[in-house]
């Protein structure tokens, strides 16, 4: 069982990794964890479309009965779910007996804060499903059509009911919103292409859900006269406009790739993207634009080029009207001196570092981090040096430049980086973990212990030295963080 506090979903899918002791990878608006143990086996996965809405994704076998109390907070969110196979058993407070969600039914819940409500999911049985979460209080901070609209139809939704009391619709059987659902389940690529795909889908399935709850379901059928092998020639298209990203890509010469006519190709891009040719491949160019500015120096006129277009005027427009901020002013946000950043490492040490080396690293970093204002642990365990550090963004990439040419160590292998909204830390400090897996955790001031035994277990040294386990204790650290387990 899960006892759940009900945060962002990025800090619900760690409490997941934690409970499930599954492995945890975060990556630019999206994470996903992968389960294959005693728990069960598949992947629960996020994809944040914009702040304020986020899919959250069931691709799952559990071994046994996975139970989830939900504690609803203040900041009220907003789930839209369907499930595409299996169902799931809920329980709102004062309640006798659970509700059965069915597969292929709509569904919208929200909970009345500080209250709690119990989710059941079947063992032994595939549990495919898509929960649309939203978070009204993020919208405010996105200029954008989609999100006005998005308001509106909350308001509309939800304002039947009391703001402070818990809503459930339960819908009927809908094939439509299982168009997108499936869609959305079903995607294997985490690429800039299905990134866009799964985007137009969770839309599309947002826009079925809400027309569906208003009674106001279009039954006219929604697959174009395409077979699947053309609508997969025009999903693979999106490869090929990504590696001439830099080119014109005219309709005939996309038409001539794919051996579609115009008029197929663009049905079958509106079916799959909800856009025209040209506004998917402007997709593709504005999302390639925006890993670029996340992943390299360049600046705004060396990626405008880099991607396609040749008026920066144009590109500043283009990238203003899909992310609701200028280019330009995206770019200095990453690269704010002070923005907030984290990495976190584990590397191994040379065979001759000691106790004594140890040590001397614990002085020398207590001492420099200070004085950059960088905090973060230290851990030390059987050879293995696990370390998350946080602070002014150019001072930690300095510092991790840094320490990848220490000579104590060697198989530097990064586990997590990225900006972060508030410190973990509010020190630097050692951790050490015994053979029995109790984590020593120096935190503002005090010290406290956390078990990691059931990860640390009687596992070899080749498991120790994987990245899967440290991205699980990075995932406990946070969690207990989070949960307020660690505490002053």
């Amino acid at each position: 069982m899960l006892d759940l506090k009900e945060k962002n979903p990025l800090e619900m899918l760690r409490q997941f990794a934690v409970n499930l002791n599954g492995d945890l990878l975060e990556d630019l608006g999206a994470a996903k964890l992968s389960l294959n143990n005693g728990n069960g086996k598949g992947y629960i996965s996020l994809y944040e479309v914009f702040p304020g809405l986020t899919a959250w994704i069931y691709n799952i076998e559990f071994t046994r009965d996975y139970t989830i109390d939900l504690n609803f907070s203040k900041n009220r969110l907003f789930y839209f779910g369907y499930h595409l196979s299996g169902y799931q058993m809920t329980k709102f407070p004062n309640e006798g007996m659970a509700k059965k969600i069915g597969e292929r039914q709509n569904f919208i819940l929200s909970g009345e804060p500080d209250s709690k409500a119990q989710f059941k999911i079947p063992g032994k049985i595939r549990f495919e499903s898509c929960f649309l979460i939203i978070e009204p209080n993020k919208l405010d901070n996105r200029r954008s059509n989609t999100k006005t609209q998005l308001k509106a139809h909350l308001s509309e939704i939800f304002g039947e009911a009391n703001a402070k009391q818990s809503y459930r619709y339960f819908g009927n059987i809908d094939f439509r919103t299982g168009f997108y659902t499936e869609r959305i389940v079903k995607n294997k690529r985490t690429d800039l292409v299905g990134r866009l795909l799964v985007e137009s889908a969770i839309l599309g399935m947002l826009a079925s859900q809400i027309a569906a709850h208003d009674h106001d379901i279009d039954t006219e059928s929604l697959q174009p006269d395409l077979t699947k092998e053309e609508l997969s020639g025009i999903a693979l298209m999106g490869d090929y406009i990504k590696e001439n990203i830099g080119e014109k890509l005219p309709v005939k010469e996309l038409s001539r790739r794919t051996g579609l006519s115009p008029k197929k190709l663009q049905s079958g891009v509106r079916f799959l993207y909800g856009h025209s040719i040209n506004k998917y491949t402007a997709n593709i160019r504005l999302e390639r634009a925006r890993e670029l500015f996340n992943e390299t120096d360049m600046n705004v006129s060396q990626i405008c080029y880099k991607v396609g277009y040749t008026s920066r005027s144009f590109f500043s427009k283009q990238f203003q009207d899909r992310y609701g901020v200028l280019p330009s002013d995206y770019r200095n946000t990453l690269r704010k001196d002070n923005l907030l950043y984290e990495i976190s490492y584990r590397s191994m040490a040379k065979p001759d570092v000691d106790g004594e080396t140890v040590g001397d690293i614990l002085m020398t970093s207590k001492s420099n981090n200070n004085s950059l204002d960088i905090t973060g642990s230290l851990i030390y365990h059987r050879n293995v040096f696990f370390q998350l550090i946080e602070g002014p963004r150019r001072d930690v990439l300095e510092l991790y430049e840094k320490i990848k040419k220490d000579s104590r160590h060697f198989d530097v292998q990064t586990i997590w980086k990225g900006s972060k909204p508030s410190r973990d830390f509010t020190e630097w400090d050692m951790a050490m973990i015994s053979d029995e897996g109790v984590l020593t955790i120096p935190h503002d001031g005090n010290t406290q212990e956390l078990g990691l035994g059931h990860l640390m277990g009687d596992i070899g040294q080749q498991s120790l030295e994987s990245k899967n386990l440290w991205r699980k204790v990075r995932n406990v650290l946070k969690t207990s963080f989070e949960n307020g387990d660690i505490s002053d």
